[in-house]
């Protein structure tokens, strides 16, 4: 697929108007483009741009967070079993879990807080009790950030609540193609506290932790501002 297919399918999807979520919830604006677009993936293949590109959808004025990347292996500074069941609560499915989103600068509701360490180039996520979570590198991070979000296809939609169903309703009408991301920006917005590291992880009845990655999350209308280039194509 080339840019030029795709801006022609972003402008036949902006002359569609509002159209219904096809999925509840807060990831429903992203499949819904998936499925408007006919992607299996949330990536695509441009050749005329230099190949692969990850596509995220964000609403318009939103201050829901989007999931950059996920990263934790190696980080851990205590079994993650101990941290849940020493640091964690009971959801509402009784089970043990810890699902914590931390902006630096600011203790959160689980009394975790992050340092940033810039001396030794180290992140690390603590209990306010003085425990050390986990530590990464800063290097690492935004190498990350890099190899994973080089390129990045944004489509905006202006985002409502149908008066009949109560679905959410997306009018897909603005789209930017951002290439060549700034790891002094990305800091920035880290110290700004725009992007959070997010924990998601439990217990399972067995007692084995089941973790679904530990995601580093920006606010949705923040992602542009990471970026040198920035290329409107709808």
């Amino acid at each position: 697929m080339t840019l030029q297919e795709i801006q022609r399918q972003l402008l036949r999807l902006k002359e569609k108007d509002f159209i219904p979520s096809r999925r509840i919830g807060a990831t429903g604006i992203g499949h819904t483009l998936e499925q408007e677009l006919n992607l299996t993936e949330t990536n695509l293949s441009i050749p005329d741009i230099g190949g692969r590109i990850e596509l995220k959808a964000t609403r318009k004025n939103s201050n829901s967070l989007v999931t950059l990347f996920t990263f934790n292996r190696s980080v851990w500074q205590m079994d993650k079993k101990e941290i849940i069941e020493n640091y964690g609560y009971l959801d509402e499915r009784n089970r043990r879990s810890l699902y914590s989103t931390v902006f630096y600068a600011q203790q959160n509701p689980h009394n975790l807080r992050i340092e940033l360490d810039k001396s030794n180039h180290k992140v690390h996520l603590h209990h306010h009790s003085g425990v050390l979570l986990t530590t990464w590198s800063i290097y690492t991070i935004i190498g990350k950030f890099i190899s994973k979000l080089e390129r990045l296809l944004v489509v905006l939609a202006d985002s409502q609540t149908n008066e009949v169903s109560g679905k959410e309703e997306f009018w897909f009408n603005e789209a930017y193609l951002l290439e060549n991301p700034l790891p002094d920006n990305f800091l920035t917005a880290f110290e700004n506290s725009q992007i959070a590291i997010d924990l998601r992880m439990h217990l399972k009845t067995t007692g084995v932790v089941r973790n679904h990655g530990t995601g580093f999350r920006i606010k949705e209308s923040d992602i542009i501002n990471l970026y040198a280039d920035r290329r409107k194509i709808l």
